[in-house]
């Protein structure tokens, strides 16, 4: 029960970080704000599983289309989206990319290893 109640905290804390990003082309979400939203939400999907992969996905996919991040952060969201569609088959670059991109904006990864 507890294992149930922790995915589903894990999944609802998710959701409720990525769908921020979902309206970001919008609301003029910035660079920094990516990492600040997106940093989280990772960590939490990556130990919450699918349902917080399905909805972290959602707003990085509209942060990646909204033609507002410079090219290392466009490398960092498309690194990002390739690791939650494919988590068994990241290669470690793509890890150590968001891992080191996180850390260098304050939003160090507790979960991805």
């Amino acid at each position: 029960m507890n294992r149930i109640r922790t995915a589903f905290v894990g999944a609802a804390a998710a959701l409720a970080v990525a769908l921020p990003l979902a309206g970001c082309a919008e609301v003029g979400i910035s660079e920094q704000d990516a990492y600040a939203v997106g940093c989280p939400a990772v960590d939490t999907a990556v130990a919450s599983g699918s349902v917080a992969n399905k909805a972290t996905l959602a707003g990085l996919r509209a942060l990646r289309d909204s033609g507002r991040l410079d090219a290392d952060g466009q490398r960092w969201v498309e690194a990002t989206i390739t690791l939650l569609e494919r988590p068994d088959r990241a290669p470690a670059e793509v890890k150590r990319l968001i891992s080191e991109g996180c850390a260098a904006h304050g939003h160090p990864l507790t979960n991805l290893k």
